[in-house]
């Protein structure tokens, strides 16, 4: 029995699939012996599986890897103007993969420099500014590369007949592809909410306010942002007190 706990166990590093498992063995066991079917006590042998919240840091990127990444993209091609376009957009606002889809050209505020982000996933729209070097990409994507066809989304696939990317899959692989590109070393899973995490966790260093990143990711709770502070460790040594032993 230990020796399949250890295995189920040894098949995934994330807690939450780790205490499920052993949660579904302690079930399993459970119903055998309420059925009759097995008269020992096997629970008491499965261990519990800890599962903390924010026990561990989402994956992020170096903010310096992020824009070398950005700068090798060739922008003389129709798909380097709108990849180029995603990857700014991504790491400067913080929108995740299905507000990146859902973007439509009426969405973009030009003369104030804003991004309205509608149907968020907290089910309320929010306002994200669009940096100078964000902007001046996304104008060059629509102007000059994206496809003349009637859909009023910004980002189009260019495969025939071109239309929305349906799928958070298109986008994570256009953001993959383009860090890969740049020989960046990368996680697992990495896709565009890599972008988005290391954009929250370079703002905190930044020492930005927690509720300002919140508001900025579109979190209905400081709580979802506060894993983020766990990267700040110069502001965490300002307000840490002093050790009860030491002798100053």
């Amino acid at each position: 029995m230990l020796a399949l706990v250890q295995h189920f166990l040894s098949l995934t590093a994330n807690d939450s699939t780790r205490s499920a498992a052993t949660s579904h063995v302690r079930a399993f066991l459970r119903f055998l012996r309420w059925s009759g079917l097995n008269d020992q006590d096997l629970v008491r042998f499965v261990p519990r599986t800890p599962c903390w919240r924010l026990a561990h840091l989402p994956p992020r990127l170096a903010w310096e890897d992020i824009q070398r990444a950005i700068d090798a993209i060739d922008v003389t091609t129709p798909s380097g103007m709108r990849d180029r376009a995603i990857m700014l957009v991504l790491a400067t606002t913080g929108l995740r993969n299905k507000e990146l889809r859902a973007l439509e050209l009426q969405d973009i505020r030009w003369r104030t420099a804003e991004v309205l982000v509608r149907r968020t996933k907290g089910k309320r729209d929010r306002v994200v500014p669009l940096l100078n070097e964000a902007g001046a990409a996304l104008a060059n994507y629509i102007l000059h590369a994206r496809p003349k066809v009637g859909s009023p989304r910004v980002f189009l696939s260019f495969a025939p007949p071109p239309r929305p990317f349906k799928f958070p899959a298109s986008i994570s692989r256009i953001v993959r592809s383009r860090l890969e590109q740049s020989g960046i070393e990368l996680p697992n899973a990495a896709g565009a909410h890599l972008l988005r995490h290391s954009l929250a966790t370079q703002l905190v260093r930044r020492r930005r306010p927690i509720n300002e990143v919140a508001d900025l990711l579109g979190h209905r709770s400081i709580d979802t942002t506060a894993i983020y502070v766990k990267v700040a460790l110069p502001q965490l040594a300002d307000v840490a007190l002093p050790f009860p032993g030491d002798a100053s």
